[in-house]
């Protein structure tokens, strides 16, 4: 699956994280970037450790338009 088919799936189609994981095991990894795109940039370059996997999270999330919803 694409990032694209994962994201309308999750966002649009309203299905959960688990529920993908449990139909497409095999993207796993794909599934739970898309999952982690409801948190903001600054909390994803904290809680994860190497910078280049949160800047492509950061990027994939103006990708797809994932606007800031949490604020401190």
């Amino acid at each position: 699956m694409t990032y694209r088919e994962i994201f309308e799936m999750k966002y649009s189609h309203g299905v959960s994280t688990s529920e993908l994981v449990k139909r497409f095991p095999a993207d796993v990894k794909r599934i739970s970037e898309v999952a982690l795109l409801d948190i903001p940039d600054e909390i994803l370059r904290q809680v994860i450790s190497e910078s280049q996997i949160a800047e492509r999270l950061i990027d994939l999330k103006r990708r797809f338009g994932v606007c800031e919803s949490y604020q401190e």
